[in-house]
This record gives C-alpha cells, structure tokens and sequence, in this order.
C-alpha cells in the first residue's frame, strides 16, 4: 500500500516538473490524477482501480479545459506592449522624415522614436503628425491637416 502512495506521488511530481517546463496545461492533470490515485491506493491494493482513476480523472480534466486552453493560447498570440499607449496619439517631427533616406524622428509624450511616414511623403521637421503603429522600433505616422 505504502510503495503504490510513493509511485502515484512519484508521477505527479514528475508531472508537475514537466507543467512547469513546457507550460502546456496539459501535464497538470496527469498530476492531479496521480494524486488521486494516491488517495485511493490507500483504500485498496488493486493497481486496476488506481489506473482507472488515474486515466479516467486525467483525461476528463484534459477534455474539459482543452478548448479554455487553446482560447488562452490564441489570445496570448499578440503580445501588448507599453508602447501601444502610443498609437492615435499626436507627435512632433524632430527629424525630417524621408523614407527613401531611411530618416526621421518624432517626439511623443517627451519620448524619442525613429518613424516613418504611411503615405510615402517626406515630412519636415516641426510637422504635427498621429501615430498610426508601430513596427519594431518605428513608429508610422501621418501628418495631421
């Protein structure tokens, strides 16, 4: 009885290790159906039943929070950042902004970003411009009229 507590306990830390490294949500059930099965080890010696339960119980939790898992998954696709407070916002040009030279900057809430013009216009410095988004280190912005 004793040997089948520590094999069952056993697993489930095994499993948690391995939740703990992959983050997949998935190996978390096989430990709480190991720590099941430790429970009911103590009430019977039948390796069947404490099988069963452990199968039973991790595949039921796996199907139930399969889809919650995948919504998270999906969701977690696009990483905010702080820099997003930017986008809609007005900036100054400081640095006349020409595309074809790979040259600009503006200046947005006293912070200092490389940019680009959207429409392909050269925009001279002291030009009141919005924020359209941001790609890498770049800021696409338009002037305003």
């Amino acid at each position: 009885m004793t040997e089948n507590i520590l094999i069952w306990a056993g697993v489930a830390v095994v499993a948690i290790i391995v939740e703990g490294c992959t983050v997949q949500l998935v190996s978390m059930w096989f430990a709480l159906g190991a720590l099941a099965s430790a429970v009911v080890s103590v009430f019977t010696d039948d390796i069947l039943v404490q099988l069963a339960v452990f199968s039973v119980l991790s595949i039921i939790c796996i199907i139930a929070t399969r889809p919650l898992a995948r919504r998270l998954k999906e969701k977690n696709g696009e990483v905010p950042t702080n820099c997003d407070r930017y986008i809609g916002k007005t900036a100054e040009v400081i640095v006349d902004i020409d595309n074809t030279n790979a040259s600009g900057q503006v200046k947005v809430d006293g912070s200092v970003w490389s940019a680009k013009s959207v429409s392909n216009d050269v925009l001279p410095k002291g030009t009141q411009v919005r924020v359209n988004a941001i790609e890498g280190v770049k800021m696409l912005v338009t002037p305003l009229t």
